[in-house]
């Protein structure tokens, strides 16, 4: 066994130097002209400071609504919700950050990076806010977060947690970790090579495996392609994947902690899932039923990893229909 593992990593390791010598050495990112919307998003975005880092957020200010915190997903940022934002915008209280590491947030590259720390920095928010009540809705590398969260404000043994979780909405999120079907390059950045494709990471690599995560009838725009890669190359950001994919092992490590809080919590939940994703699709939400056979699950044939961005409005649709359901549940 030990002998098989060792080859794979060795052949690992042979493939991510491969990949990256065949894309080339023009690994500079293409930072120039973003999209005039994405612009607006960052031109009208704010800062704070935690544990010594920048970090990027964007508050509505609409106090006088409930509070809705979207939590942003692997490699990309909190500009995935532009479409919710605006949709959402009139009705709820919108909170959303980049998270160390990611998007216009710093982006340390002398340090490791967890899941807890990006809860503690959730958390630092909404302290900054006055905030102590929230729904969630979350994609991908989001739902480590707001399991880990969950977990916290189940566990009777620990301290009191700081916020009130009302609501749970999943986006194509990796609950069970064993059922995510990485991709390729994903397997290369986990491997103790992952550094040398993160080197050579470049608008090319980025766009052949990036594309590949969305429906068939649903793919990105070059445009869009092209304001994904502008967020992530900030500030050298596409060399730290091999640091941020730390989530996959954190994920097989915490297991039972973060599958015993879905299983038990009594806040309302939705999944909405994309069954085209190639990495947490229609194979997850069948071990996911199989787990959790009360789980409130809405299929979206055709779509891919990325819900809110593919089908935006059927997406907030069905939010605000499980928003508005569990809201008035204990009015007469």
């Amino acid at each position: 066994m030990l002998k098989k593992i060792t080859t794979s990593i060795i052949v690992l390791g042979l493939l991510a130097i491969t990949l990256a010598f065949t894309v080339g050495f023009t690994n500079d990112p293409d930072n120039s002209n973003p999209s005039v919307e994405l612009q607006a998003w960052q031109s009208t975005g704010q800062f704070f400071e935690f544990n010594g880092h920048r970090i990027f957020f964007h508050d509505n200010g609409n106090t006088t609504k409930d509070v809705v915190l979207l939590m942003h997903g692997f490699p990309t940022s909190s500009w995935d919700w532009r479409h919710q934002w605006q949709a959402l915008n009139e009705d709820y209280h919108l909170v959303s950050l980049d998270m160390l590491g990611f998007g216009f947030s710093d982006k340390p590259h002398n340090k490791e990076y967890s899941i807890d720390e990006q809860v503690e920095l959730q958390l630092a928010l909404l302290n900054k806010l006055g905030i102590n009540k929230v729904n969630l809705f979350v994609h991908d590398y989001g739902t480590y977060v707001a399991q880990e969260m969950l977990t916290r404000a189940n566990d009777p043994t620990t301290s009191h947690f700081p916020i009130s979780i009302e609501s749970l909405v999943v986006l194509n999120g990796p609950v069970i970790p064993e059922q995510l079907q990485m991709r390729f390059i994903q397997k290369v950045f986990n491997s103790p090579f992952g550094w040398v494709a993160s080197t050579f990471t470049n608008p090319f690599m980025f766009t052949r495996n990036f594309s590949p995560v969305f429906g068939p009838n649903t793919q990105p725009s070059p445009d869009a392609l092209k304001d994904d890669w502008y967020v992530i190359s900030q500030q050298n950001g596409h060399r730290l994947s091999h640091k941020l994919i730390h989530y996959y092992n954190e994920s097989l490590q915490q297991r039972e902690r973060w599958l015993k809080a879905i299983r038990e919590t009594r806040i309302p939940m939705l999944s909405i899932t994309g069954l085209a994703d190639p990495v947490a699709g229609d194979a997850m939400v069948k071990k996911y039923r199989e787990l959790v056979p009360s789980a409130n699950i809405i299929e979206l044939p055709y779509i891919g990893h990325y819900p809110h961005i593919e089908a935006p409005a059927l997406v907030t649709t069905h939010y605000k229909q499980f928003i508005s359901s569990h809201s008035n549940r204990d009015t007469p």
